[in-house]
């Protein structure tokens, strides 16, 4: 799978100019659901502190890092069918069609993720995909001219209904960024 895909990896015809968020993905292969299931259920107020297991073997190497405009990406939950579910997406556009972002696009259509937003404003962080989703599941809805004129890949990642489907992400080895 292709990784860390960076404003960088366009061309000046292909990109903008204003970073605001950054979305860091980590595959819900390599994550340990079943204790990431016991830290989420025992976020208190609205916050997880700390960070997301990882199964043996697996590294941060394995994340997958995406830089966007802020007008481009939009993170959100929703109401659920239950009054006590609801369900997370985060949309947005990889700005830039090029072999790299195209390359990570297919690969990463319907795999599943906890996806980490970071504002860049502020250094907010937010996790998403509840371990009683299963996660985030990745999808692209368009490749090519976007909402605005600026060339890139649309995509949106959802989850299924659960309780607290997103929180502040604020582990010890980061606090200062919360």
């Amino acid at each position: 799978m292709t990784k860390n895909i960076k404003k960088s990896d366009v061309n000046a015809n292909e990109k903008s100019t204003k970073l605001s968020w950054i979305l860091t993905v980590i595959p819900a292969a390599i994550v340990d659901f079943i204790s990431l299931n016991t830290l989420w259920a025992a976020a208190e107020e609205g916050k997880l502190t700390a960070q997301v297991p990882l199964k043996e073997a697996a590294t941060t190497d394995d994340f997958l890092t995406i830089e966007c405009k802020g007008n481009t990406v939009v993170p959100v939950v929703n109401p659920g069918e239950s009054p006590y579910d609801g369900n997370a997406q985060i949309t947005g556009v990889v700005e830039g069609v090029n072999e790299k972002t195209l390359a990570w696009a297919y690969d990463a259509q319907g795999q599943e993720a906890v996806v980490i937003a970071t504002r860049c404003s502020d250094g907010k962080r937010f996790i998403f995909g509840s371990p009683c989703s299963g996660g985030m599941t990745f999808q692209y809805q368009s490749i090519g001219a976007q909402d605005g004129g600026t060339a890139g890949i649309n995509f949106q990642f959802t989850s299924a209904d659960c309780p607290k489907p997103m929180l502040v992400y604020a582990p010890a080895s980061a606090q200062n960024n919360s």
